[in-house]
């Protein structure tokens, strides 16, 4: 029997992006830097976006007049309603091409919160910092978006590079992303983190994502061509890098058979490996922070303030408006419109950013109060999620929104992402943050006598002194991460400075 023609209705949900949600995107995830270079470009193409004078000199009379009349209540710089808009502007101009906002919103001056309103010669232009970096995050980000991955392997990724370092190394355990990402809606096993690790490790620079010195060089070693002194190079590093790192040459020559030659071809091919896989992505002119929020005290607290320096008052430009109407030709007329949304756009995109790190920067500083006030010590476990959950945001949100991202507070500037720390598990106690323990440890090691350094035991003991309950293994990971040799290689490095 053949089959009948017919019409089918499925129904389903379709999640879709518009322009302007992919912008306000792309601007959280810009740096202060990336977001003043792109107010400056917008500014030199589109004749629609402009520096908003405090003093408004630069408006027409007469506009500046209808402006006043139809706002008598309200101040001319705060928000006007529907009612109060000359919608007869907005009507005039073609109807037969659509926006996807509000005359209102163009119309009205941009104010983020928190921020006084700033002069034109506030703003700095982004040359007089410095020139555009790509940075490792954005290019590993990149290729993140153009990687083909199965359901959930995108998540585990962008944790994977939201805690990668400067240096291009990862800096949590397999284990501590299993246990940040799942959740009750989002579950992973040991063995998906770890198929994705590898897919990451695949990644540019070389040698990117690797946990220590050891796995980077191995990455790097097995992009290259196989050869025998290539699969040598493998052995000696995964089997002997102790003697490598000691420079035991001759034990390395008798375990493996070689004589000098091959020993020097070794180890001229070791030399060529990076150490620091992301070092190329540094910046190395001389960058200048500019921090995106400001911490001040006050007699009932803490007080976070957006920049007022960092960002122009941007605006669209009433003038183009009110000649919008008289325009008849509709080449004209699609441009202005087009100026205009794109404008819009960038405005409602900044306003958006500042308001989401406003409230990221309120929930990390109420959060670390006793950081502020006591150092990192004081320091509290806080992850991606935790703050997720208390803004009502997804942590992807929360991750581009602490990224490259700084507040300037009495203890110094610091990356948003610095206040985020696991939380060590301890039995009969509350969870230690990960970044107060490392600070521990190096306050004792600090004021260990050198002839007698303190060895992982006695830091174990000295931790549980100040009720931190940690496992011994746990303390040689934590002095490793921050780059402390083991107490006999620092006796060792003692007496040969007393030499």
């Amino acid at each position: 029997m053949a089959m009948m023609p017919g019409l089918q209705i499925n129904v389903g949900q379709n999640l879709k992006l518009t322009p302007q949600l992919q912008q306000s995107i792309k601007i959280l995830q810009y740096s202060a830097l990336e977001v003043q270079q792109t107010i400056e470009q917008t500014m030199q193409t589109n004749f629609m976006l402009e520096v908003a004078d405090d003093l408004e000199e630069d408006l027409d009379e007469t506009l500046e007049a209808d402006l006043l009349e139809e706002d008598k209540d309200e101040e001319l710089n705060t928000d006007v309603s529907e009612s109060q808009l000359d919608l007869e502007k907005a009507d005039n101009i073609d109807e037969d091409l659509e926006i996807d906002c509000d005359w209102q919103e163009v119309y009205s001056d941009y104010e983020p919160p928190s921020q006084p309103i700033s002069t034109q010669d506030d703003f700095v232009a982004a040359e007089n910092y410095t020139a555009s970096h790509e940075s490792l995050y954005d290019k590993l980000q990149w290729q993140l978006e153009i990687t083909s991955w199965q359901p959930n392997q995108r998540e585990i990724a962008e944790f994977i590079i939201d805690h990668i370092n400067e240096d291009g190394f990862l800096t949590v355990s397999v284990e501590e992303i299993v246990n940040e990402i799942n959740t009750d809606d989002f579950s992973v096993t040991v063995e998906d983190v770890e198929v994705v690790l590898s897919m990451v490790q695949q990644f540019e620079p070389n040698g990117v994502a690797a946990r220590d010195l050891q796995e980077t060089l191995l990455i790097q070693l097995d992009i290259l061509k196989a050869s025998p002194i290539v699969v040598t190079a493998k052995q000696v590093i995964k089997e002997s890098f102790d003697w490598l790192s000691s420079h035991d040459y001759k034990r390395i020559k008798k375990r493996y058979k070689l004589n000098d030659e091959a020993l020097d071809d070794l180890l001229r091919l070791i030399q060529t490996l990076n150490p620091r896989p992301g070092c190329e992505y540094s910046n190395i002119e001389q960058s200048v922070i500019i921090p995106d929020l400001l911490l001040f005290r006050q007699e009932n607290g803490w007080k976070v303030e957006l920049n007022p320096n960092v960002f122009p008052k941007l605006r669209i430009n009433p003038v183009y408006i009110d000649l919008a109407k008289n325009i008849d030709d509709s080449q004209q007329s699609q441009q202005i419109k087009e100026q205009m949304i794109e404008a819009r756009g960038l405005i409602k995109g900044i306003q958006n950013r500042g308001e989401t790190l406003l409230r990221v920067g309120e929930y990390i500083v109420q959060t670390q109060a006793r950081f502020f006030e006591e150092g990192e010590q004081a320091m509290q476990p806080m992850v991606l999620r935790d703050v997720a959950e208390a803004l009502d945001l997804h942590e992807s949100t929360i991750s581009r929104a602490t990224n490259q991202k700084y507040i300037q507070t009495p203890r110094g500037t610091y990356e948003l992402k610095y206040f985020f720390s696991t939380g060590v598990t301890q039995y009969g106690s509350e969870d230690q943050s990960s970044i107060a323990i490392k600070s521990h440890i190096k306050e004792f090691i600090d004021g260990e006598d050198p002839a007698k350094p303190l060895s992982d035991n006695k830091l174990m003991q000295l931790l549980e002194d100040r009720d931190i309950t940690i496992a011994r293994r746990t303390v040689a990971k934590y002095r490793e991460a921050l780059g402390i040799p083991s107490s006999s290689e620092r006796k060792k490095l003692n007496a040969f400075k007393k030499r």
